[in-house]
């Protein structure tokens, strides 16, 4: 499979637009996947400039219901007329950053989208093959602790802000032959509590790739890493013990965190900006 990332934070294209948000482009044989959108729909212009026609998508995951990986979606809905979208439940629920316990700012998704594109919709909480051999699990279970950036997320329920359960949030993984490859978007359940639901769900499976953002960001706006350096370090060493062939991790892992995973990971971690393409 071809993955190809649409837009992300970083760029190594300077024709291509970056954003604080993510879109990947999966192309497996003759099926076409798209994996979040972004903030804006400027992914799909890069998609455009990249020689990737968004018409030919076949069906579109979201990892959870924050702008940063829904804000594309209505120009998509525009461009493409009948690929299915599968979120989670709750997706279309009330969503906030709450920082320096005043500052509100809703990060939820576009709810008219819910309305307007009704039949396209799929909400699931179950283990759900989207396309062959391309899986959607929602099932995580907690066995090491959530990023520490998880504290700045709420969500409304009434009139009271309650901190988020990420119960709006899936992964998605692909089966291949020799293996598989996981899509995480921003792990808000953590990363290794992700790889973890994937080998109890294929046991004894390998895994070629690992993509997505690892959320040890806390303040984006101050560039801030959540996760204390020791942690992000734990978490390498963790993830090499997993045997993943090749980690690809962009957008909230954040420019502080990269450089410590890559210390830790060497040649087992890349940072996969716009416009990065790689065959796996």
């Amino acid at each position: 499979m071809e993955v190809t990332a649409l837009i992300e934070d970083t760029t190594i294209n300077s024709e291509l637009y970056a954003e604080k948000g993510l879109s990947f482009h999966i192309q497996r044989d003759e099926d076409r996947i798209l994996f979040d959108t972004g903030v804006t729909g400027r992914f799909a212009d890069n998609a455009s400039e990249l020689g990737i026609d968004l018409k030919d998508v076949d069906v579109t995951a979201i990892s959870h219901g924050h702008f940063d990986h829904g804000g594309g979606l209505r120009r998509f809905m525009e461009i493409n007329k009948a690929s299915p979208v599968y979120l989670r439940t709750h997706s279309e629920g009330d969503h906030y950053f709450k920082g320096f316990t005043i500052i509100k700012r809703y990060i939820g998704m576009d709810k008219s989208l819910f309305t307007d594109y009704s039949d396209r919709f799929n909400l699931i909480n179950e283990f759900k093959e989207i396309s062959p051999d391309v899986y959607l699990l929602n099932n995580i279970k907690i066995k090491y602790p959530i990023p520490a950036g998880s504290k700045y997320l709420y969500k409304k329920e009434g009139n009271h802000f309650v901190h988020d359960d990420f119960s709006h949030e899936q992964m998605m993984v692909i089966k291949e032959d020799d293996g598989l490859v996981i899509f995480t978007g921003c792990s808000h359940h953590g990363v290794l509590n992700m790889v973890e639901a994937s080998m109890e769900k294929f046991p004894k499976t390998p895994i070629k790739g690992l993509f997505g953002g690892f959320n040890f960001i806390g303040l984006p706006f101050f560039n801030h890493m959540a996760e204390n350096k020791s942690n992000v370090e734990n978490i390498g060493k963790k993830l090499l013990k997993y045997h993943i062939e090749k980690v690809y991790t962009s957008h909230c892992t954040g420019r502080k965190a990269y450089p410590i995973l890559k210390d830790v990971m060497g040649d087992n971690v890349d940072y996969f900006a716009t416009g990065s393409t790689v065959k796996i």
